[in-house]
C-alpha cells in the first residue's frame, strides 16, 4: 500500500478514526494499531501476511 493510494486515503481516516473512538482504552488502542499495520503491510505485498 503506497502513501499516496486510494487505498491508503480510505485506510488511514479509518484507522485514525477508530483510535480515537477508543480514547482511553490503552489495551484496545495498542491492538488496533497493531492489526492496523498488519494490514498496512499485507497492503503493499502479500509475502509478509502469510
Amino acid at each position: 500500500m503506497l502513501f499516496n493510494s486510494l487505498e491508503f486515503l480510505l485506510f488511514f481516516p479509518t484507522v485514525f478514526g477508530l483510535y480515537w473512538l477508543l480514547k482511553g482504552k490503552i489495551r484496545a488502542q495498542n491492538n488496533l494499531i497493531l492489526v492496523a499495520s498488519y494490514f498496512f503491510t499485507a497492503g503493499g505485498t502479500s509475502v509478509f501476511f502469510f
